[in-house]
């Protein structure tokens, strides 16, 4: 069993997952053909396994995508998924690869819940044992500085940077600070087709209040995606519960997709500050969930993309290699473990 890149000779990460092929992070395999490729982290090439290696091994694969896997994204001929500490790329159609939408953010949100809790409990200790030591002074305990400083180190305090004029009193706003998103307006773009970003945002002046709400909103486009993302992850820098998360996914559920989920929530045209209100903080939730789900999402397309065309380059070096470069008798043991009624092949000895 190889343990270094035949390529480019770096090492493959172990994995405690697969017993009988603990090598590789990133493990691709054929359950149909009998192939299995350890996917090298620094070259992303595939390394083929030796034939007799793979049996155990493809067994224990197929058994945990089936029982642990999270599906990431899949075409008609392969899929990505995760399962445990590995991703997995699986050639060929299954029926029981069933994608559970929006897991992959819903981790996160539970992530930063525990990490603000975290926090919370160091600043809460710190607080006692300075108030031990200086005889009762709590005064200075706010309960969330820690996260805050965490929050600002992350995001830091500008939103977005540019220039934005009020029709009705002029004021110009140059910079949007994350404290004041909550004036953002959450709007439809007009003329987005199912697809493209179908989310805009508008502006309420600080000044006057007012709210233009035209056909061409000041910030569209891939701008106001990543501004309304990274606003929605400022406000929701304490996470959310598991029963938030799920009544989250059920909201995007009912509403069938995560476009006609956002483009229903930009038709109410809330501001940020009114959907993070108790009311609306599901709906707030579930915006940011399907916001970031849907941008993963088209990453993962293009990676699959080029997964697929790296499978079909890989899968004809492994048929020359299985066909004419194996032991007849190890290639018909595998054979018949793959398809117990196949009939032994006519290929002979030399």
């Amino acid at each position: 069993m190889f343990t270094r890149c035949l390529f480019c000779h770096a090492d493959l990460p172990a994995n405690e997952l697969i017993a009988h092929y603990p090598h590789g992070r990133r493990l691709a395999f054929d359950p149909g053909r009998g192939r299995l490729w350890a996917v090298c982290s620094a070259c992303h090439r595939w390394n083929l396994a030796p034939i007799e290696e793979r049996w155990e091994a493809l067994e224990e694969l197929d058994r945990l995508v089936t029982d642990r896997g999270k599906l990431l994204s899949k075409t008609d001929n392969i899929a990505l998924l995760r399962a445990g500490e590995i991703e997995v790329v699986r050639v060929g159609q299954s029926t029981k690869l069933v994608e559970e939408a929006w897991w992959r953010y819903g981790r996160e949100l539970r992530e930063r819940r525990t990490r603000h809790s975290k926090l919370n409990w160091i600043e809460m200790g710190a607080a006692v044992a300075i108030s031990v030591t200086a005889g009762g002074a709590w005064w200075w305990f706010q309960g969330d500085a820690l996260s805050k400083l965490e929050r600002w180190r992350k995001f830091g305090s500008v939103a977005w940077q540019g220039q934005l004029e009020c029709p009705k009193c002029g004021h110009m706003l140059e910079q949007l600070r994350f404290k004041d998103t909550g004036n953002l307006v959450v709007v439809a773009q007009y003329g987005a087709a199912d697809g493209d970003e179908t989310v805009a945002l508008a502006w309420r002046c600080t000044r006057c209040k007012h709210i233009e709400r035209a056909e061409a909103p000041p910030i569209r486009g891939t701008a106001a995606q990543r501004v309304l993302r990274r606003s929605l992850a400022w406000h929701h820098y304490a996470g959310a519960s598991e029963k938030r998360i799920r009544e989250a996914t059920q909201v995007i559920e009912s509403a069938g997709t995560v476009h006609h989920f956002a483009r229903g929530v930009a038709d109410q045209q809330l501001t940020l500050q009114t959907l993070n209100q108790k009311a609306h903080r599901t709906k707030s939730i579930a915006l940011e969930i399907a916001l970031n789900d849907d941008a993963e999402r088209r990453l993962l397309e293009l990676e699959l993309q080029e997964l697929e065309q790296r499978w079909r380059e890989e899968e004809e070096i492994a048929a020359i290699a299985d066909d004419e470069l194996t032991p007849v008798p190890a290639l018909e043991k595998l054979r018949r473990l793959i398809n117990p009624d196949a009939r032994p092949s006519r290929v002979s000895t030399p």
